[in-house]
C-alpha cells in the first residue's frame, strides 16, 4: 500500500483499518506541520508570559484555577501522564491501538492543539516502527475525552519505565490471520524505557513541553478507534449474513420472492435494497428454488421403504417394494429427466389438472409441477396396489406394513405439493427488511465515525490569530491579547456521538444474531423444514444431530441481549464534580466488540447447519444458485467441514466455519464473481 498522507481533514475510514491492521505507513502533510506550528506559537507566548490560560499554565479538571508557573509546565505534563494512567483490564489488541495512535495524530494535524511539529511527528513514527503500547480497556468514562487509555499511550511517547510495550519477538496471535498482534497475551509486554524503546524499534522518546500532556490525552480516540473497528466488522458480517441467509433459504427450499426487488423498491431503504439485491444475486439460477420438487421427501420415502424391506419380505412384497425403492431413486438421482419425460406438448393448457386429483381437491398447476406429478404417479399408483393388497392379509405384520406404507404415500403426495407454499416465515421473509435496518444504522454510525475521525477534541483548543505566513514573521505578528483570545475553552472531548453511535450498532449487529437464530431453528425443526430430516440427521432419537448448536446460537442470542442495555444513558460525576456528566463511550464500544464476536459465531452456524442441511437435496445441491454454489463449494472443499452422517462433535466444525467468516473467506471466494453490493463509506 503506498503512503497515507494525513492533514487532519481527509482521512477515510478505509484508510484507518489499512493502517491498524495492514502496517500502511504514515506520513503528515507540510500544510499539517505548518499550521501545528503556528499554534504551537500562541503557546510559546503565553506560556512565556504566565499568562493563566487554562491547561497551557493551569492545573487541569477541578484544579483549573491551580497556577503552574512557567518553570514547572514540563512537570506538568509528565505528571499528567503518570497520574492518568490509571486503568485496568485486558490489553486492547494492536489494531486498536495501532488506531488509536492513527486517529489522535489526525486530530493533532488539525492545528489547534498547541503541541510542536516534533511530537507530532514522533506519535507517527511510533506507528511507522510498529511500537505497540500496552493500553488497557477499562477506565475510560469517554468524556474529557479517553483519559486513562490514551495516557498509558502516551507514556511510551516519552519512554517512562511506567508504560509498556509489547516485545516483538512474541508469536502472532490473530483470530483473522492478520500480522497484527489481535489477543496479545498480557505478559508479553514489556517496560517501555528509552533502553527497551531503542532495543526492539530504534526509537527515541521526546521529552514534553506545557500542553503537549493535555493534547495527547484529551480526546475519544481509543473509543472511535474500537469503533471504527467495530464497524469494518460489522460491514463484512452484514454481508456474510445475507450471504447465510441465501444459503438457507436454498436450505429450507424458501419462496424468494420476498426478495424481488419489487418489494425492496416499494418501501426503498438503501439497507433493504442492498440486502435484498445480494440474495437475489447469490441464489440466481437456483435449481432448488426453481424446482417444485422436494428431493429431501423423496430420500425420506426411499429411506422408509429401505427401512420396511424385511416386513414387505414377509407379506411376499418384497419385489414390489423394491421396484419403488429403485423408481424413485432413479427420480431423485434425475430429476430434470423426470420432469423432461413427462413434460405435456407445448399447446396443453396451464389448467390442466394432474391425475389422481378430485373435483373438490383439484388444483391449477404450471407446466413443470404437472410433468413432475405425472413423473411419480406411475410409482404412487404401485404403492396404492402395494397397500391394497395388504387388505386381504389379516396378519399384524400386513396391517404394520400397511401403516407403514400408508405414511409413505402421504409424503410422497408432499413431494411436488398440489397447493404451493406463497409464503415463508418471517425469519425468510423478513430477512432483507432486518438485515437492510442494520445496514442503514451502520451507514449513520459510518457517518458518526468519519466525522469524529477527522476532528479536534481536546481542550482548550486554539484558534491562531491571522498573520504572516513565514514562520518567525508570524511569532513577531503576535501578541498577548490576540494569543490569549484564540485560546478556548469548550467540550470537544466528550464522547456522547459515539457512545449513542456504538450502542446503537450494538443492537443492530445483535439482530444479525436474533434472525438468524431463527433460520437455524426452522431448519432442523423436522415439523417445519420443508421435508429435512429431524434435526439434520438420519435416525434421529438415537443420533441427536444438530440439535445443540441450534442451543448455541441460541444461548449467543440470549447472551447478545444483556449486552444491548445502552451505555451512553449512564453517567456517574468525576473529578470532585466539576466532569459532572459522562458519555461511557468505551464501555458502549467495548459491548458493541462483544456482540459481533457472538454474532459472528451465530451466522457461523447458519452456514454449517444449511451446508448440512443441503447434502438431503442431493442432486440439486450441486445445482444452487450462482452464488450459493461457491459458498457450498468453498466449505466443501475444507477437510474440516463435511456432512455429519452420525453424531460426533460438532465444536470443531463450527470453529473451521467460524474461522472461514473472520477471515472473511467467504467474500473473498465471491469477488469478480457475484457483484454484491456493500455497505458504503469504507
Amino acid at each position: 500500500m503506498e503512503v497515507l498522507w494525513i492533514d487532519g481533514q481527509k482521512l477515510k475510514l478505509r484508510d484507518v483499518v489499512e493502517v491498524a491492521r495492514g502496517r500502511r505507513r504514515v506520513r503528515i502533510t507540510p500544510e499539517a506541520l505548518r499550521l501545528t506550528a503556528r499554534c504551537r506559537s500562541v503557546v510559546d507566548l503565553l506560556v512565556e508570559h504566565n499568562v493563566p490560560v487554562y491547561g497551557l499554565t493551569t492545573g487541569f479538571g477541578s484544579k483549573r484555577n491551580v497556577f503552574i508557573s512557567r518553570e514547572d509546565t514540563k512537570i506538568l505534563q509528565h505528571n499528567l501522564l503518570r497520574s492518568h494512567a490509571s486503568g485496568i483490564g485486558t490489553p486492547l489488541g494492536e489494531d486498536i491501538v495501532r488506531a488509536a495512535l492513527l486517529l489522535r495524530a489526525n486530530a493533532l494535524c488539525r492545528g489547534h492543539s498547541g503541541l510542536r511539529p516534533a511530537v507530532l511527528e514522533r506519535l507517527i513514527e511510533l506507528l511507522n516502527r510498529d511500537v505497540y503500547p500496552w493500553v488497557p480497556d477499562q477506565g475510560s468514562v469517554s468524556a474529557s475525552g479517553d483519559l486513562a487509555p490514551l495516557s498509558h499511550l502516551s507514556l511510551v511517547l516519552v519512554g517512562d519505565p511506567g508504560g509498556r510495550i509489547y516485545d516483538p519477538g512474541r508469536r502472532r496471535n490473530s483470530r483473522r490471520d492478520l500480522d497484527i498482534v489481535e489477543t496479545p497475551d498480557p505478559e508479553g509486554f514489556v517496560a517501555a524505557s528509552p533502553e527497551n524503546l531503542k532495543l526492539f524499534h530504534d526509537y527515541t522518546p521526546i521529552d514534553l513541553e506545557a500542553k503537549e500532556g493535555l493534547a495527547l490525552t484529551n480526546g475519544v480516540q481509543v473509543t472511535c478507534a474500537l469503533g471504527i473497528m467495530n464497524a469494518w466488522d460489522a460491514e463484512g458480517l452484514a454481508t456474510q449474513a445475507d450471504m447465510s441467509c441465501a444459503l438457507s433459504l436454498e436450505a429450507f427450499q424458501g419462496i424468494r420472492t420476498a426478495f424481488d426487488a419489487e418489494i425492496a423498491a416499494a418501501r426503498p431503504y438503501p439497507g433493504q435494497e442492498a440486502s435484498a439485491a445480494n440474495v437475489r444475486l447469490l441464489v440466481e439460477g437456483s435449481a432448488i428454488l426453481s424446482s417444485p420438487l422436494n428431493l429431501a421427501i423423496l430420500d425420506k420415502c426411499i429411506r422408509q421403504l429401505q427401512e420396511h424391506l424385511g416386513a414387505a419380505r414377509a407379506t411376499g412384497l418384497e419385489g414390489e417394494v423394491t421396484a419403488l425403492v429403485n423408481g424413485l431413486e432413479a427420480a431423485r438421482s434425475d430429476p430434470h429427466g423426470l420432469a423432461d419425460a413427462h413434460r405435456q406438448d407445448a399447446g396443453t393448457p396451464m389448467g390442466a389438472t394432474a391425475e389422481g386429483a378430485t373435483s373438490e381437491g383439484a388444483a391449477v398447476f404450471d407446466p413443470l409441477t404437472l410433468a413432475l406429478r405425472r413423473g411419480l404417479h406411475p410409482l404412487q399408483v404401485k404403492l396404492q396396489a402395494c397397500i391394497r393388497r395388504l387388505f386381504d392379509s389379516e396378519t399384524a405384520a400386513a396391517a404394520a406394513l400397511r401403516e407403514q406404507l400408508t405414511a409413505v404415500a402421504d409424503l410422497l403426495e408432499r413431494a411436488v405439493p398440489r397447493i404451493p407454499s406463497v409464503q415463508d416465515d418471517y425469519s425468510f421473509r423478513c430477512a432483507s427488511q432486518v438485515h437492510g435496518a442494520v445496514r442503514n444504522a451502520l451507514s449513520h454510525v459510518m457517518d458518526m465515525l468519519l466525522i469524529e475521525a477527522n476532528s479536534s477534541t481536546d481542550n482548550p483548543l486554539i484558534f491562531p490569530p491571522d498573520g504572516p505566513a513565514e514562520l518567525e514573521a508570524y511569532r513577531a505578528s503576535l501578541t498577548i491579547e490576540s494569543c490569549r483570545a484564540a485560546v478556548r475553552s469548550g467540550g470537544n472531548f466528550h464522547g456522547e456521538p459515539l457512545a449513542l453511535a456504538m450502542d446503537y450498532l450494538t443492537m443492530a449487529v445483535s439482530e444479525l444474531g436474533s434472525i438468524s437464530e431463527r433460520r437455524v431453528a426452522k431448519i432442523v425443526d423436522g415439523r417445519h423444514n420443508n421435508g429435512l430430516p429431524s434435526l439434520l440427521i438420519h435416525r434421529s432419537g438415537l443420533n441427536s444431530g444438530f440439535m445443540i448448536p441450534q442451543y448455541t446460537a441460541a444461548a449467543l442470542v440470549s447472551e447478545n441481549k444483556s449486552q444491548c442495555f445502552p451505555a451512553s444513558v449512564d453517567s456517574i460525576p468525576t473529578c470532585e464534580n466539576t466532569e459532572d456528566h459522562v458519555s461511557m463511550g468505551l464501555i458502549a464500544a467495548r459491548k458493541t466488540r462483544t456482540v459481533i464476536e457472538n454474532v459472528e459465531k451465530i451466522i457461523a452456524i447458519e452456514l454449517l447447519t444449511a451446508f448440512q442441511a443441503l447434502h438431503f437435496r442431493k442432486p440439486f445441491h450441486k445445482e444452487l444458485g450462482a452464488g450459493t454454489q461457491i459458498l457450498f463449494d468453498l466449505m466443501e472443499s475444507n477437510p474440516s467441514i463435511f456432512f455429519v452422517e452420525e453424531d460426533r462433535i460438532l465444536a470443531p466444525l463450527i470453529f473451521a466455519v467460524l474461522k472461514m467468516v473472520r477471515t472473511r473467506q467467504l467474500v473473498t471466494a465471491l469477488d469478480g464473481k457475484v457483484p454484491l453490493v456493500h455497505t458504503p463509506a469504507f
